[in-house]
């Protein structure tokens, strides 16, 4: 994550794909993927991910992926009033057994 946002300095699993792709459950797969690697395979306690709050579609992915809402905030890297600077963000933590 990068810096001046919850979770700065901590891994972040996002996704970007082209229009065609959108609704073809490729996000969640792709991130339920990177997630078993990032919290089973390398053992990280915390993942996050954030997107601006209108993006209803990559929040609803970030719950598919069980993970969390940890709260809002304002994108520190975009412009005071823009539509996509309210953002939120997500976090998933390593099972409690591993």
């Amino acid at each position: 994550m990068p810096e001046g946002v919850p979770g700065a300095g901590d891994q972040e699993v996002g996704w970007r794909l082209d229009r065609r792709a959108w609704h073809q459950g490729y996000a969640t797969e792709a991130a339920r993927a990177a997630l078993d690697v990032g919290l089973n395979r390398l053992g990280l306690p915390v993942i996050w991910s954030m997107t601006a709050v209108i993006n209803l579609p990559s929040q609803a992915v970030m719950q598919r992926l069980g993970m969390v809402r940890h709260g809002l905030f304002d994108h520190p890297r975009i412009e005071l009033e823009h539509p996509l600077r309210p953002h939120v963000v997500y976090r998933i933590e390593q099972p409690a057994n591993s």
